[in-house]
């Protein structure tokens, strides 16, 4: 078959349908699925909660060794990406987004409230495991412990978020198929069946799992906004201020969808990257200037040094479950997101290098979490060390949103601190959920070209049916803890889905090269 041949078989497989709209098959489909496994679950939800726990032990346990080789594996990929053949060559005409606007996207839609929640507190939770050899609660277990926060949030995890960024841009901007889903980014293993069942199927898998997946930024970051509000004003910290929260932080991720990304996501992520900042600056220059500097450039080097330790570590002789409750969850948790993040970050990438494309998530957004665990990590450790707070010991007893609280208790101004720390996070969330529903819009649209955005009332409704799930978990007084397990559990098959996004684009490369195709005819423009 010749070179013209195979480009011709490859073009008539992506050619979409002339009917915009939106695909029934997935919508209905995905909102199936999310209903029949939502509606037990707040019938029976400790029945259910046993259930997702033993899968979720599953996962970490059994099958952890296979997310920590699918990460390695990962990361040595995207370099590949970004220093091999192609690293060059640019995923469409023009570039669509300024610099700071398309980093403060993608690392907005990206972290969510799991960095502020993981950045300020993750460390002491990790005190209470041996490290490599060295006693939990040890000087240089601690050490370990605010080098783990950095690898947890650094280049891996990072590339697994932007693994089919790629496939899916190259689909997009350079064949030119106005459909924007992960499907079409299997073209090359699956064919004309992209258009077919076995493409709604990985289509309605990547809904359902983002779905479950997001649930646990909300269930990370509510508390820290209730938190917030509760220690400034004195108020208890109950259901009901949680449950106001969530009211709150939906609204304005449905305000933002609505507006679409460059009038909503893109100005409220500016606004929250520049506000994050400035309370990181604030951090740095009125808390221990000289701890915080000195345990950056250690924590630095001891991640970079020993990068390939931490990525392969298993503890198969402590079996402290360090492991298992940190790093696959970490790992499961990126890859349920990967496909979403994928598909945004190719979204707002058009007109940028394949090298940028990559090493903009990987390079920037992994010291943009690193710059969280220096600062807000490092501060608390500092109350640690001196003697002035006992954060190992709250995070035993207490909610880890009271503890951020209580932290930020040794801060100049600290109701105002407070007051911006909750802020930062609620629109973390927002950012992020807005995000998600113009993923979940996007993906349920026929004919979806670079110029235009899913319909409104598609990114409305899922924007609202995000909130709506965490609420009825509320409602019924069940634990939100449930839905962060479940995204561990659907992360799994999402790892399938990888598989075949990524093999599809490189078979297909390897069979026609880098082909720019002409988006009137859906043909090959240059050969």
């Amino acid at each position: 078959m010749s070179k013209e041949q195979k480009i011709s078989l490859t073009t008539l497989s992506t050619c979409p349908p002339e009917k915009g709209g939106v695909c029934l098959v997935c919508f209905f489909g995905a909102l199936f699925i999310i209903l029949t496994a939502c509606i037990p679950l707040f019938m029976y939800p400790e029945e259910g909660e046993r259930i997702i726990n033993t899968m979720f032990e599953f996962v970490t346990v059994e099958m952890g060794w296979l997310y920590m080789l699918a990460g390695a594996a990962i990361f040595l990929l995207l370099m590949w990406f970004a220093f091999g053949p192609f690293g060059s060559k640019r995923l469409g005409d023009k570039v669509e987004y300024s610099t700071f606007s398309w980093i403060g996207m993608l690392f907005c839609a990206g972290v969510g409230a799991g960095i502020m929640f993981g950045g300020s507190i993750d460390w002491a939770y990790y005190a209470a495991y041996p490290m490599h050899g060295e006693p939990a609660g040890t000087m240089k277990a601690l050490e370990w412990g605010t080098a783990y926060g950095m690898f947890h949030w650094g280049p891996i995890c990072w590339s697994i978020y932007a693994v089919m960024a790629v496939p899916i841009g190259y689909s997009y901007y350079v064949k030119r198929v106005p459909i924007l889903n992960i499907s079409q980014a299997c073209t090359g293993l699956l064919g004309n069946r992209v258009n077919g069942w076995q493409g709604k199927l990985i289509d309605i898998m990547f809904m359902t799992g983002l779905v479950a997946g997001s649930a646990t930024a909300l269930g990370l970051g509510i508390p820290i906004v209730a938190a917030a509000i509760s220690s400034v004003t004195g108020m208890e910290h109950s259901f009901w201020m949680e449950f106001g929260t969530l009211l709150f932080v939906t609204t304005i991720f449905c305000v933002s969808s609505s507006l679409g990304l460059k009038k909503g996501l893109s100005k409220l992520s500016d606004f929250n990257v520049l506000a994050a900042l400035a309370l990181m600056l604030f951090v740095f220059i009125f808390g221990p200037t000289l701890f915080l500097t000195d345990m950056a450039i250690s924590s630095l080097g001891l991640m970079i040094s020993e990068l390939v330790t931490l990525a392969t570590w298993m503890d198969p002789m402590e079996t402290s479950g360090f492991t298992k409750d940190w790093t696959i969850f970490y790992y499961a948790w990126f890859v349920a997101y990967a496909p979403f993040m994928s598909l945004f970050i190719a979204k707002i990438s058009r007109g940028r290098t394949v090298r940028e494309v990559v090493l903009g998530p990987v390079i920037i957004a992994s010291l943009g979490c690193g710059c969280f665990y220096l600062v807000f990590g490092n501060f608390g450790l500092h109350l640690q060390l001196t003697g002035q707070l006992d954060v190992i010991s709250m995070v035993k007893s207490v909610k880890g949103a009271t503890a951020i609280m209580a932290i930020a208790d040794f801060m100049p101004m600290a109701s105002l601190y407070k007051v911006i720390f909750g802020a930062v996070t609620a629109i973390s969330m927002a950012t992020t959920f807005d995000a998600v529903s113009f993923a979940l819009a996007a993906t349920t649209t026929l004919k979806l070209t670079p110029d235009e955005e899913p319909a409104r009332w598609n990114r409305l409704f899922w924007a609202i049916s995000l909130g709506m799930l965490p609420t009825g978990i509320m409602l019924i007084d069940g634990p939100l803890s449930v839905l962060q397990t479940a995204s561990i559990v659907v992360g799994l098959p999402v790892l399938g889905v990888i598989v075949i996004g990524v093999t599809s684009f490189l078979k297909e490369y390897r069979q026609t090269g880098w082909v720019e195709y002409d988006s009137a005819a859906c043909t090959p423009r240059d050969l």
